[in-house]
């Protein structure tokens, strides 16, 4: 710990120690008013938003139970204007129940669970209220029967699950409540521990630094004191050796510097002794000491070795002759060591005039002026024999690039039989053969040019030929397909004539079948009317029966009825007339049901044959209609074909029309190309013209027939061509 507040000065050391101090009391002080804080906010939940959650739910209950009440006083047997106020009180409840639902969910929700059994709440509600609203319209519109069924298996357990929802709630509040208030009391404990074992911690650490601090301080400065008065002594070998950074330490580190001074310089002042004394007179004494120190190093340098600085400068200086810089002079020096800087001096002299001699014949040479010499006579020894070898180069080169630009005048001047002879070395011959070389590639350029030239002039002549050939040919060949283009027009015409009669036949014909279609469907509909005609018919015939049946047990029983009351003899006389009577009516009815009967037969057995003449018609018609329908499909074939006929002559006329266009513009082109070759026949007698100029070997002679040949026969090839039609 000692060595670590070392590292900081006293100032730091006692900043941090206050400054510790005051954060210890100031965490201490936050930490209680956290802790009371946190309490009060608890206690705060406790009062405030866990009480108000209870009394919201609490009143939500008494709504929702209210609500159910007021239900079951609904399904009850009662009179309509109490069931009317019954449902005033629920609306009323429900309304309570609204406004509570809302305060309570203006408070935010706490967490998820908080959340989920909110979103319980108005789930259930929402069931529940559904159902009971379909409850209070059933007792309101005396239906009390379903009523009671959709209370008792419907409404009723989801308004118990709704209150069991809010009950749920209000529980888990309460449970909230109870543990915030431990969790505020617990709180309360922890600030109050908190502040006694703060109080007696900042108490410890105070201590603690003020005995590490005062210790950090007194230790190095009785070392510092010990140190200095044995330095006052001579004595150079103590130890103050310290890692400590502050104002104790940095003292011993001052006092280490000055002693390692103090060392060094008596050691570097020993060792020059030494070294002088031996052989090595160059050894300077360090000057890098700081302060008087420095002082003292300098002054012995100088006094000891300021003539060895003449034989340095003088060193320094030849080697400047010797790497080419003449511009420095050697340091004058006094009495007898000026034989130093006049030996120097002639020296530089005859450097500088062999040098002035190299620049003028390089300056002569650069320039293209050979003929330059040197003056040999003014040097002596190895500077002679240099100019004298340079007088020899200038010499060789003047010759050897006479004799090349001798050349070039020639080829300048047309003359391509010039060349160079004669003994060259080194980059000489090589600029010979290059030269020679360059004639040689130039007389056969120049020869090729000439063939070429001949061979395109007779080329483009024939090409001109074959090119108003050419034009000629497409020019018949437009009118042709200006004539073909306005019988494709008239064909299209026609076509498209075709196309418009055959798609209105095929509307004619869409019509017919859509008639025949529904004639189709009314003579079906006739069928079933006559089949229906014919079942009542039959219907008819049986009732007839049955009436014909009834008259005949009418009969009989009349019959039986005069039997019985002639045997009652004259009670019975009333009833025998009666009897009779009914019984000429039932003849009657008997007969007339006959003659119904009769008729009805007649119209069914007539029905019966106007059906099957119907369903003759019926089918008659299907295959009237399946006919017309076959001829709609081919004449929409037919019209289909004529729109793609139509289409297709379209395009062949399009076709025409771009052939026709591309053959005028290959005319136009054609002409523009036998304008072209016309041009460049002319073209080529000129470059004629400009290469005859030249004078070149007859051994180019026969080359030159050759190429001219292969150009002439190319040329005639590309004419054929450009000639056949097919191409």
């Amino acid at each position: 710990m000692t060595a670590l507040l070392h590292r900081y000065n006293v100032s730091r050391r006692l900043s941090f120690s206050f400054g510790l101090l005051i954060l210890l009391s100031c965490g201490l002080v936050v930490g209680g008013l956290l802790t009371l804080s946190q309490a009060r906010s608890q206690l705060d939940t406790v009062a405030r938003r866990t009480v108000s959650t209870i009394v919201y739910t609490n009143e939500m209950l008494d709504a929702s139970s209210d609500i159910g009440i007021q239900l079951r006083n609904i399904v009850l047997p009662t009179t309509q204007e109490e069931n009317i106020a019954f449902a005033k009180i629920m609306v009323k409840e429900l309304r309570r129940y609204r406004a509570y639902s809302a305060k309570l969910f203006a408070i935010p929700a706490t967490g998820p669970r908080d959340r989920a059994l909110r979103e319980q709440m108005n789930r259930t509600y929402a069931q529940a209220t559904e159902l009971n609203q379909q409850v209070l319209e059933l007792g309101l519109t005396y239906k009390s029967d379903d009523a009671m069924k959709v209370l008792l298996y419907q409404a009723a357990p989801a308004t118990q699950r709704w209150r069991e929802a809010i009950g749920g709630y209000a529980v888990w509040q309460r449970n909230n409540g109870e543990q915030a208030y431990a969790t505020a009391t617990a709180a309360m404990e922890r600030g109050r521990i908190l502040l006694i074992s703060g109080g007696l911690a900042v108490v410890l650490v105070s201590s603690l630094l003020a005995w590490m601090i005062t210790r950090s301080l007194t230790v190095p400065l009785a070392r510092a004191t010990r140190a200095a008065e044995a330095i006052a002594e001579g004595r150079l070998d103590n130890d103050v050796a310290t890692d400590a950074r502050d104002e104790p330490g940095r003292l011993l580190q001052a006092m280490g510097r000055m002693q390692t001074q103090l060392q060094r310089f008596s050691g570097e002042t020993a060792r020059m002794i030494e070294l002088h004394a031996d052989k090595d007179i160059s050894h300077r004494m360090p000057q890098d000491f700081p302060g008087v120190y420095g002082e003292l190093s300098k002054g012995i340098n100088t006094m000891m070795f300021e003539h060895l600085d003449a034989i340095v400068d003088a060193i320094d200086v030849l080697n400047e002759y010797a790497n080419g810089d003449l511009r420095r002079d050697a340091r004058r020096l006094p009495g007898s060591r000026a034989v130093l800087h006049e030996s120097m001096d002639a020296a530089k002299a005859s450097l500088l005039a062999i040098n002035t001699e190299i620049k003028r014949l390089a300056a002569a040479a650069a320039a293209g002026d050979f003929s330059a010499r040197g003056d040999a006579a003014r040097f002596q020894h190895d500077f002679q024999l240099m100019v004298q070898d340079l007088n020899a180069m200038m010499e060789v080169s003047d010759v050897n690039l006479g004799k090349l630009s001798a050349l070039l005048q020639a080829i300048a001047a047309g003359d391509l039989t010039a060349r160079m002879h004669g003994e060259f070395q080194g980059v000489f011959a090589r600029m010979r053969n290059d030269a020679n070389a360059t004639s040689d590639q130039l007389t056969g350029i120049v020869a090729r040019i000439q063939t070429a030239a001949n061979s395109i002039s007779a080329a483009a002549g024939e090409i001109a030929t074959g090119n108003d050939d050419l034009s000629r040919r497409t020019e018949q060949q437009a009118a042709s397909l200006e004539e073909t283009a306005a019988s494709m027009e008239e064909l299209t015409s026609t076509v498209r004539q075709n196309a418009e009669h055959a798609r209105q036949a095929n509307q004619l014909a869409v019509g017919a079948a859509s008639v025949a279609s529904q004639g189709g469907d009314v003579v079906g509909q006739v069928v079933q009317t006559m089949s229906g005609i014919e079942a009542s018919s039959k219907k008819i015939g049986d009732i007839i029966s049955v009436i014909d049946g009834i008259a005949f047990q009418t009969n009989i029983l009349a019959l039986n009825a005069a039997v019985e009351a002639a045997r009652a003899g004259e009670q019975g006389r009333g009833f025998a007339v009666v009897a009779s009577e009914v019984r000429t009516l039932a003849q009657r009815s008997a007969n007339a049901a006959k003659e119904i009967k009769d008729l009805i037969d007649d119209s069914v057995s007539r029905v019966a044959e106007g059906s099957a003449l119907v369903d003759q018609a019926g089918k008659t018609m299907h295959e009237i209609v399946s006919s017309v329908q076959r001829v709609t499909d081919i004449m929409g074939e037919i019209s289909a074909a004529s729109q793609e006929q139509s289409a297709g002559i379209e395009q062949v006329n399009q076709t025409v029309t771009q052939m026709d266009e591309a053959t005028q513009q290959n005319a136009a082109l054609v002409e523009e190309a036998t304008a072209a070759a016309r041009s460049m026949e002319e073209q080529a007698g000129q470059l004629t013209q400009a290469v005859a100029l030249f004078k070149i070997d007859t051994r180019h002679t026969a080359a030159s027939g050759s190429v001219r040949n292969a150009a002439a026969q190319r040329a005639r090839a590309h004419t054929a061509e450009a000639l056949d039609p097919a191409a």
